[in-house]
This record gives structure tokens, sequence and C-alpha cells, in this order.
């Protein structure tokens, strides 16, 4: 937690005032190409309550699947910036005021805990890596920093499919520090999960709740500040049959010191995180009468502990900025599998630990050279990786005679990364290296989804991506309001990337799965060739100072291949999967009536494919959400939204036999907002 308090009002020390304080980061970046930042008013003022669905307003971000994470199993959960090969871990960088969010085991996020109305901005760099944590950001980092603003908020609303949200915070002030308590609770029955034509009678409704809790407490000092948060969090969700569901519980604690000082700034930054994860899936009969069990992920103990220093000079010193960060990450699987007949045969315990240390050197601020205002950034990551204590062992149910003992071989290795970007004017160009070593979840758990099979492989190695990145951006005066305009042309070369590769295909039998019957596909994780993507990323935005209407417009667009070379020359060619061509957003809002705003979000997506070999076509998509606020007076808000209005079917997945997974149809709600300065 880094959240500081960087702000003070003096006080009589004989009056009953308090403090007024301001979230601030702590030895804050200054990159030539700043970042896409989406206020807190952004991320409250969509059809949609939880933060990944808010992330639509940047075209090329999103989740692994369509899947929205309300009805998404975490283990799809992972978060990449740009569509160049989105897997469920996640090929990006998640932090909370400079805490990695990402989960010990597996890399995705718990989307769910991050309420919108709690975040005062999210900032999404895309391409290079951050000045901390390098190894996570392969294609960039989303930095949420959470804010401080107002004594008390609440936002309570209902919808359809029995959904509930509220969400609420209450600060305290003394005369030096500020102590604030946050709750979320967010709830739905949920929709069918499987397009209607393919429903059977064993078909539910993925249903969810999500439940939490943060406390928070900033101390200002005269020469910066202290920081200390600890958070909880409880989800349990609905698989769409009977037997299937998901829990997930975690808790984080972290502290921070900041320093301001004559000679510049530091901050240390300490934390801990645990979570438990389990997991039951099931296999559905062909004419979706029946749901046999298929695996009973009964627990997922894992944990990260991890530190951060990062010191700088004061700005005239022009010495370096310097960075280093440690974290430990471990986590087993214990799991049940090999249902035949009336139970679970085989029992699976797989897992192990994770050490990444970085030191990182970065110009503090842009270096100008010349007078033509040529400006010049740098930075450079060295990055040690040790993978340890690996193991995955099976054993039969009934004999307990051990099946199958691997101690698999520790590993480790140096990853340099690090970028550079030249400005003039309006148009930079940035070069960048990064990297990413697999999940424990990657290296060591297999994993089934109906009748496919997905093997783990401990042998896998760090993915390393190369990019160029030009930019352009420029701000006018226009339509009463300030004009941006940001366009970007990328080229990327990811090496090695880890992707779910197709073995075989059932009927058959297969080794350490056993039968898979027809439809099925048994896969391996396996670093793959290499994938080439270029891409455009255009955004354009206006607003009217007079009314406060506003016009915006994003678009993505990414031609990915794969290079399969000669050990997987089937792939050559294939595009990515989950990894759309295009996609795009337009939103309008403007005044009506005296207090009245309506916001109309348009929003679609080309085809995907949902395999490696490209036989699982995902068709396109476009979707319409609007949303009515009418302001009542002293801090409160009253709202209607419409979510997927036209009820568009959203295809997420497509099993072997054909039956196509869909996401919820249309959403309406209606709810209240209460703030209080």
């Amino acid at each position: 937690m880094i959240i500081a308090l960087a702000a003070m009002i003096p006080v009589d020390p004989g009056s009953a005032e308090v403090v007024i304080v301001r979230a601030e980061r702590l030895v804050e970046a200054r990159p030539l190409v700043s970042p896409i930042l989406l206020s807190g008013a952004d991320l409250q003022s969509g059809a949609s309550v939880r933060l990944d669905e808010a992330l639509r307003k940047t075209p090329g971000a999103g989740l692994f699947r369509r899947t929205p994470s309300g009805a998404a199993n975490a283990t799809i959960q992972g978060l990449s910036l740009r569509p160049i090969a989105p897997n469920g871990a996640g090929r990006a960088l998640v932090l909370l005021d400079g805490v990695p969010q990402n989960d010990p085991f597996g890399g995705w996020i718990y989307w769910g805990r991050y309420d919108p109305l709690f975040l005062e901005e999210v900032s999404v760099a895309r391409g290079g890596a951050g000045a901390g944590f390098g190894p996570l950001a392969l294609t960039g980092t989303l930095d949420m920093r959470e804010s401080r603003g107002g004594h008390m908020q609440a936002n309570l609303s209902v919808g359809s499919f029995g959904g509930v949200h509220g969400a609420g915070r209450v600060s305290l002030d003394t005369r030096n520090a500020r102590f604030s308590a946050m709750a979320t609770l967010d709830r739905s029955d949920g929709d069918f999960g499987v397009q209607a034509s393919a429903r059977g009678p064993v078909d539910a409704r993925l249903n969810y709740d999500v439940m939490a809790l943060s406390l928070v407490t900033d101390i200002a000092r005269p020469d910066g500040a202290w920081s200390f948060r600890t958070s909880g969090f409880e989800e349990n969700k609905g698989a769409g049959a009977p037997g299937g569901e998901s829990t997930a519980q975690g808790i984080d604690v972290s502290g921070a010191r900041r320093f301001e000082k004559d000679w510049g700034q530091a901050r240390v930054l300490i934390y801990a995180q645990g979570r438990a994860f389990a997991n039951r899936a099931v296999s559905i009969s062909p004419d979706r009468l029946r749901a046999t069990p298929t695996l009973d992920q009964t627990a997922t103990p894992s944990s990260a502990l991890g530190a951060s220093f990062a010191i700088e000079g004061a700005r005239s010193s022009h010495l370096p900025r310097l960075t280093l960060d440690w974290r430990r990450a471990q986590g087993q699987t214990e799991e049940l599998f090999r249902y035949l007949g009336t139970d679970f045969t085989r029992d699976r315990v797989a897992g192990g630990q994770q050490d990444l240390v970085g030191v990182g050197l970065a110009t503090p601020t842009p270096l100008q050279v010349g007078e033509r205002g040529l400006a010049l950034n740098a930075s450079f990551r060295l990055d040690y990786w040790a993978n340890r204590r690996g193991v995955r062992r099976e054993r039969d149910r009934a004999t307990g005679g051990v099946t199958l003992d691997e101690v698999i071989p520790d590993q480790s290795g140096l990853l340099v990364s690090g970028g550079l970007t030249t400005k003039v004017g309006p148009t930079s160009i940035s070069l960048y290296r990064t990297i990413r070593p697999p999940t424990l979840n990657e290296l060591h758990r297999p994993f089934r989804v109906g009748n496919d099979v997905t093997e783990a492989n401990s042998a896998l190695r760090p993915e390393t991506l190369i990019g160029v990145d030009f930019d352009y951006a420029v701000q006018s005066k226009m339509w009463g309001g300030t004009m941006e305009v940001r366009a970007t042309f990328y080229a990327n070369h990811l090496d090695g990337p880890i992707t779910n590769v197709t073995l075989g295909t059932g009927p058959g039998q297969f080794a350490r799965v056993g039968f898979l019957p027809a439809g099925g596909a048994y896969r391996q994780r396996l670093n793959v060739g290499h994938i080439e993507a270029t891409g455009v990323e255009f955004g354009a935005s206006c607003r009217n100072e007079q009314n406060g209407a506003m016009i915006s417009v994003g678009l993505s667009v990414t031609d990915a291949n794969v290079d399969g070379g000669t050990l997987l020359p089937n792939l050559t060619g294939k595009r990515p999967a989950q990894a759309p061509l295009w996609s795009a957003q337009i939103s309008l809002a403007y005044p009506v009536f005296e207090q009245g705003r309506l916001l109309t979000s348009v929003r679609g997506e080309s085809a995907r494919f949902d395999d490696d070999l490209n036989t699982r076509r995902l068709a396109a998509f476009g979707a319409l959400d609007m949303r009515y606020d009418h302001a009542l007076g002293f801090g409160r808000n009253v709202f209607i939204s419409v979510e997927n209005a036209l009820n568009s079917q959203v295809p997420t997945a497509r099993s072997g036999d054909g039956v196509t997974s869909v996401t919820q149809g249309r959403v309406i709600r209606l709810g209240v907002a209460f703030t209080r300065k």
C-alpha cells in the first residue's frame, strides 16, 4: 500500500478542525508517453457495476474470455492489455496503490473486490514494463489508485436476475490521520450460461455472491507519511450445472512509509497476501440430462510475501530512480479426480514456490536534448527468477498406492528488460523488452473443463516480448471544450508464448488423463514458437465545458499470427486463441432535463477463436448500454441503467460437441448513490 498523505491544511491546535488528506503516489514515475487515465467518475458512470466491465472504455483491454467477472470462474479472470495472446493467467500487472494484485498461484484477478466507488483513478499503461515488479507486466500495467475523498459514500442498486449491489465507505479524520472502512456486496441469481437452443434440463443459472471489506489508515508525518491497509474478500459462484461451483477467500495486509527530504524522496513497501480457492467441475452429457463430476479441487492454499524500495534524488540532481523489489509466491492444489462410477478414485497434490528479485534504474524526469524539444526516457531492469520445491504426487484412493510421484527440478535464471522512449512534440517512439515467468498454476496444475483436459508443464520457460510503439497525442479546443486524440501503432514479437496446445482428440486413452469421449480435447501448456502482432489503438474524446456533454470513441485493431516453428508447424499461420481482430466502443453523454444526464454506449468485437487450432469460432457481437442519472442535490443521485439493452447474444466459449456458452442477457438496474464531503 503506497497511498500517502501528501497535503495538509494547517489547523489551530485548539480548534476541532481536522487535516484534509490527499492520496498521492510515492516515487511517482513520469513517463514521456502518458498512460490512459480513467477517473472514478468514468468508472462509475457506465451501465455495469464491476471494474472489469468498466475497462470496456479501453478497447483491447479485457479478460481472457468475454465472460464478465460476476459469472466467470476465477481461473479465466486474467487481464491482458493488448489482444496479442490472452490467457487465463493474464499478461498484465495489476496494482492497487503499488501492491501487486495478481493471484500468487494463478496470476488471475478477483475483480469483485475492487468497487469503482472506491477508486479515484485507474491508469492503463500498455507496452513496456512499469518501474516495479517488472516480471508481471508483460503487456503493461493496470494501476488502481484508491480514493480518499468524502467522509461518507454509498451506492445501492437492484436489478435483473435478482441482482443486488451495495458499496459504502466511512472515513474519520483526526489531526494527522485518516481512518477509512470500505465494504462491498454484489450478488445475483444469474442468467443461464448456455445458448437457449442447446439448453437442457441439467443447465442452471450462473449465480454468484461477492463480499469485500477494507480498513485503511493514513498517518501524516512532517517528512512524509505512513500508510496501512488490511482487506479481505469472499466469493461463491455457481458453474451452471448441479455440482459445479467455486469458492474463494483472501486476506491482504500491507504497510508503506514515504520519506520526503531535501535530497529527494523514497518509499518502503511491505505486503503479505493469503488465498484459498476451491473448485468443482462437471461434465455434461450430450443430451444435457446429466452432470457427472470430473474434478473436485478441494483446496488451493497460496500466499505471497513481497517488499519494494524506491528512491530518487531531487529533480535538479538528475540521478536515476532506483527500485528494488522482491516477491515470493507459493501454493499448491489439492484435488480429487478420475471419477468412476460413484466416486473419485485418485487424489493429487501439485505446486511449488516462485521467487522474483529485481533491480531497476530509470530516468526520474525526461532528459531534454538540444533546443528542438527532443526528450528521452530510459529504463533498465535485471530480474532473477527461481522456481523451487515443485512437486506433483497422485495416489489411488482405494489402495493408497502412489500412481505418480514427481520431484520437479529447481529452475532459475536472469532476465533483462527495459525500454527507451524519444519524443518530439506530439510524436513519440518507444522500444521495449518485457518478460513473464510462468505462474505456479501453469507449471504444476492440470485442469479439466467438460471433456477438454489440459496438462501442466513444469518445464515451461519465461515468455519474452520485444516491441516498438509509435504514439501520437494532441489536444485542441473545439465544441466548447477540449478535444483529445491519441493513436498508437505497435509491432510486438512474443517469444515462447505459453499456450494450451491440442495434442489429441477423443475418443481415446491419453497418458495421465485416461479415457476422453468423442469431442473431448487433450491439451498441454507449451512454449509455442512465437507470435507476431501488429496493431493500432485509437482513442478520442471531447467534453463540452458548458453543459457537460461528452463523446468518446475507442478502437483496437490487432493482426496476430502464431509461428509454431518445427515443433508445432500445424499452428503456423493460426490466430492466437481468444484474440479478436478488432474491438471498439463509442459513447455519448448529454444533459437531459435540468439535473439529468443520459449516457449511451455501443460496444462490439470481431469474431475470435476458442482454441489454438482455430476450429471453434466465436461469432462477433455488438451491444448497446444505456444509463440515466438524476441529481437530487445534497450529494444524492438516482440512476437507472440497461446493460446489453438489445439482449444481444455474446458467445464466450464453444465445446467440442458444438455447444456455445454465452454471457448474461439484458440487465436492468435501479439505484441510488450518496456522497457526503
